[in-house]
């Protein structure tokens, strides 16, 4: 055998810009080292996937990457996406990879290109309702589109698309157990508060008046808010002496979601899915900013399924009301049976199986 033949599978994953991208391609990237893969992150250099990637004991590979924001764009992205074209295509050369799986953003752009001008074959993994730029852009010529939603598949008629559940961390914890660790009463009911890694000003800002309200409707009411680092002081100065409002920086995400009765979250799908994985309705509120509007789609989509509520941004009024009514027993468990019905159990290894097919037919197709 020579050494060609003998070379493990290589399968470079293209990834960044928010933990949505960044978390199934971590997960994939685990699972395949444990099949006997190798495996590469391509992200921005510099960018907040470069320290998720090494806190996950995986190898890092930066180029630069030009960020497109309608509402502030920036002339020089071009020139950063070019550059990161030209470097992620050196790179795909040395190293050779059998497969490149891009992972949506901006920061997946390079990676994606490269495979297409090296003739490297190109899969995409899509998490959203509505695919992103950088899906859309390649979809028709990638081997295969993964979709975390059939909503996305529908507005990719072109593509070879298949359905396959968010990869989440599987880790639940007894309810009992979470609530002691956290020091929540084990009869309170918890609403947890999640705006994402870095936290959410406008759910920083108006959480405190409206659950203020809240509780007084019912003294079960306790709220567990992590602000992000960032608004720690700011939110508890807001909420002052509130015996059953606990603010942190950052929570332990299985312990605060084994622990939850509901949750007000922002609409990023990989939330929306940790969400379903352990059964806790959810109030979600879009991020009016976010690319294509896939936060409110994302959102809206849950709202069908009866597991939740979407909420505009700002509206304390919609937000109070769906509070209040995802207080009640029975509403609230009809919602729950509605996310374990959602749940993405198994999404991982479900994900290497449609991955690894296409990454082993490409290596004996380069020997």
């Amino acid at each position: 055998m020579t050494a060609m033949q003998a070379r493990a599978p290589r399968l470079l994953l293209a990834t960044g810009g928010s933990g949505g991208h960044v978390y199934p391609a971590v997960a994939l990237a685990r699972a395949a080292i444990t099949r006997g893969a190798e495996v590469l992150v391509l992200g921005t250099e510099g960018g907040m996937e470069e320290g998720m990637v090494a806190d996950a004991g995986l190898t890092f590979s930066g180029v630069p990457a030009g960020k497109y924001d309608r509402q502030r764009p920036d002339p020089r992205a071009p020139f950063r996406s070019l550059a990161g074209v030209t470097r992620a295509i050196a790179l795909l050369r040395r190293w050779r990879p059998h497969l490149v799986m891009g992972f949506g953003g901006f920061a997946a752009f390079p990676g994606c290109a490269a495979a297409l001008l090296t003739r490297t074959p190109l899969a995409l993994h899509e998490t959203n309702a509505v695919p992103g730029l950088v899906t859309r852009a390649f979809a028709r010529r990638a081997r295969l589109v993964v979709v975390c939603q059939r909503e996305a598949a529908e507005r990719l008629p072109h593509a070879n698309t298949r359905v396959v559940p968010f990869p989440v961390r599987e880790e639940r914890v007894a309810r009992a157990a979470a609530r002691t660790t956290l020091g929540v009463p084990q009869e309170a009911l918890l609403t947890l508060v999640m705006g994402g890694s870095q936290g959410s000003l406008a759910l920083n800002r108006a959480i405190p008046r409206v659950s203020a309200r809240v509780a007084e409707l019912d003294e079960r009411v306790w709220v567990l808010h992590a602000t992000g680092p960032r608004w720690v002081s700011s939110v508890r100065e807001e909420v002052g002496e509130r015996e059953r409002y606990q603010v942190a920086g950052f929570v332990d995400a299985s312990l605060a979601w084994s622990a939850a009765d509901l949750a007000i979250t922002r609409g990023g799908y990989g939330t929306l899915a940790e969400a379903a994985y352990h059964g806790v309705p959810l109030i979600v509120v879009p991020l009016p900013s976010a690319a294509d509007d896939h936060q409110r789609h994302n959102a809206e989509a849950l709202e069908r399924a009866g597991a939740g509520e979407c909420v505009p941004q700002g509206e304390e009024g919609e937000l109070l009301e769906a509070w209040v009514a995802l207080l009640d027993d029975d509403r609230r468990g009809a919602a729950r049976r509605s996310q374990l019905a959602r749940s993405p159990a198994g999404g991982t290894e479900t994900l290497l199986e449609t991955v690894w097919p296409l990454l082993t037919d490409s290596r004996k197709a380069a020997r």
